[in-house]
């Protein structure tokens, strides 16, 4: 069980209504997120392009319970996501922020997001006071998790969403199994773990990297509760036979490019630096983005990332070294590395290509750090010092929170910053010339593509890109050297491939295009958005039974594809067969009514109808 603590002094007036007061400083430090928008950030993978959710139907849902999407098997996160989808449909309008047609308010996701966010924060302080008996040391523990900017990514990105949803199942999944330790009833205890157990499953579909809960109890169980080592190992069994199924399915999917791929003897150091980033960053929050670049490759050709992870293993044997009069700390540091593990570098990751660390993976490794704080708490005894001291400090903290969000309102925000951070960061050129040719600033969007060139020469997507503003500029000679250029690359992948042979389409060569997109769909058969491609092409080129054929693949995948509706439509009315392109017409104006080419399609497939 957990130790003893000495008495406490009464809970000041903002302690007693922890919720109510959680609530408020969550809402004033990140409450303009409620009118930010969606960022060209994954958000279209995920969210507002996501063939499978638009619209939200059973069938689209089926499909992610029953499939991998984007490398990842998160169907209860899916879920949620239709959830505030379909509360969030709107007409279609242009969104310059992400210079893209959408259908969608963002408004209901970062609703979401905060709410969560708010409900996280007091689950961790119910945490700590279940361990500690401390009502106001978990009160600034909890605080801490509550303000601190690394949370910011995870609270004010709508694709990471799933993360602070995963970190509700697994907050609540703690507070169960710790109860269910405090229990003294055994059919009681049982129940308790039982729906803990549930919880964990929960986290998993929403975030693999729920992965360590099985350590996670462990470690409570034997640094505070005191629980046996049967015990505790039992209980770590039979939540690492909930977790792993995900977890293999997760890593057998995870598609790991060149730059995100390390040797064996490299990823200690790999992780030790990741340790070292995140403890840093703890300490001094700033220049904080997306854009960190902290690519395997980068950590090693630099001789510090050989001896940054000094840093965080100091720490660590210090916290292990006083572990019994500081058992608090010691288990905060244990569950700190812990959290951290998945995405620490030693088991390869997609998004390592980019970087090894980033801010959301953080988001649950600072219960640990609350933890830290609960124990500095509880040893100081001047209560107004502590407040005096502690107060400072978060303000500090909340004010580079609010600060913060400012970023996360548009795109061109985010990734501009990304680009002060990290100049070196040719995601974030790409992604901000793809909302400037969006918005129709082919000027701009040049500019960002050629630095984007520049920065990753050689990656396909900026020359892809570069074609396609080259012709939008009617460039021909220069597209077609920017072409030559992708068809030498090595290393293309599906997006690139179905993204190539789109260019092709928009430079009116669709025969061109059609050995690209058979690639893509070869590569993965499952993208409707591949399939719709393929099905476009094959009509510009005449093959109309082979474009029926794959349009009506896509529309078995994901029948909200309102262009695959519309490309079947056109297919079926020139081969004469009106009545079904009729039908298909308007299976599209059913899904967007306010979509004015697909009435005005309905409208002259039902006029050459009625003529005899």
């Amino acid at each position: 069980m957990a130790r003893k603590q000495r008495a406490q002094p009464a809970p000041g007036p903002l302690s007693r209504h922890p919720g109510l007061v959680l609530v408020v400083v969550v809402a004033l430090v990140y409450g303009r997120l409620f009118f930010a928008g969606f960022v060209r950030f994954d958000d279209d993978l995920h969210v507002y392009a996501n063939p499978f959710l638009n619209p939200p139907t059973l069938q689209g849902l089926g499909h992610l319970w029953r499939h991998v999407y984007e490398h990842l098997y998160v169907p209860l996160a899916y879920s949620i996501y239709a959830a505030l989808a379909a509360v969030g449909r709107v007409g279609m309008r242009m969104d310059g922020s992400i210079g893209q047609s959408v259908g969608l308010s963002a408004a209901p996701f970062h609703a979401a997001g905060i709410a969560l966010h708010a409900v996280n924060a007091w689950l961790c302080w119910r945490l700590i006071r279940r361990l500690t008996g401390r009502t106001g040391a978990a009160w600034w523990g909890a605080l801490l998790f509550a303000l601190h900017p690394l949370q910011l990514e995870s609270v004010g990105w709508i694709s990471e969403l799933r993360g602070v949803a995963s970190g509700s199942f697994v907050l609540l999944a703690l507070n169960l199994f710790v109860l269910s330790r405090q229990t003294a009833g055994r059919a009681t205890a049982l129940r308790l773990w039982g729906v803990a157990t549930l919880l964990v499953a929960c986290a998993m579909l929403c975030k693999p990297s729920a992965v360590v809960m099985p350590l996670l109890g462990l470690a409570i169980d034997r640094v505070l509760l005191r629980t046996p080592w049967r015990k505790a190992l039992l209980g770590a069994a039979a939540w690492a036979a909930v977790v792993l199924p995900v977890a293999l399915i997760t890593n057998a999917t995870q598609d790991v490019s060149e730059a995100g791929r390390s040797l064996g003897w490299q990823r200690p150091f790999i992780a030790g630096d990741a340790l070292a980033f995140y403890v840093w960053k703890t300490l001094v929050p700033l220049r904080l983005s997306v854009g960190n670049g902290r690519t395997p490759q980068a950590v090693m050709s630099h001789a510090w990332g050989y001896l940054t992870w000094v840093l965080p293993a100091s720490l660590l044997i210090v916290a292990f070294v006083y572990r019994r009069r500081h058992p608090l700390a010691w288990l905060g540091a244990l569950l700190f590395v812990i959290f951290l593990l998945p995405t620490s570098g030693l088991v390869p990751f997609t998004y390592q290509a980019y970087s090894t660390v980033a801010d959301r993976y953080a988001y649950l490794a600072l219960i640990g750090v609350a933890l830290v704080i609960a124990e500095l708490a509880e040893r100081v005894k001047s209560r107004s010092r502590l407040s005096g001291g502690a107060g400072v400090i978060l303000v500090g903290l909340a004010a580079l929170s609010f600060h913060q969000s400012g970023y996360w309102m548009t795109s061109a925000a985010l990734l501009r910053h990304a680009i002060d951070v990290n100049p070196e960061a040719a995601f974030a050129y790409n992604n901000l010339a793809d909302v400037e040719l969006g918005n129709g600033d082919l000027p701009a969007a040049l500019a960002d593509y050629q630095a984007c060139a520049q920065h990753d020469p050689n990656g396909a997507k900026a020359y892809i890109n570069l074609a396609e503003v080259y012709t939008a500029l009617d460039r021909p000679a220069q597209a077609e050297e920017a072409i030559a250029h992708v068809e030498h690359a090595s290393g293309m992948t599906a997006d690139d491939l179905s993204n190539l042979g789109v260019v092709l389409m928009k430079m009116n060569q669709p025969a061109r295009a059609l050995p690209a997109l058979a690639a893509a769909v070869t590569m993965d058969a499952s993208s409707p958005a591949y399939l719709f491609n393929q099905g476009n092409a094959l009509a510009a080129t005449g093959q109309l039974s082979e474009a029926e054929a794959v349009f009506r693949r896509c529309l078995a995948l994901a029948p909200g594809v309102v262009g695959a509706h519309t490309g079947l439509g056109i297919v079926l009315a020139e081969s004469g067969r009106l009545p079904e392109a009729v039908a298909e017409f308007r299976a599209a104006l059913a899904l967007r009514p306010d979509d004015p080419a697909a009435l005005d399609d309905l409208k002259k497939a039902e006029a050459l109808l009625q003529q005899p």
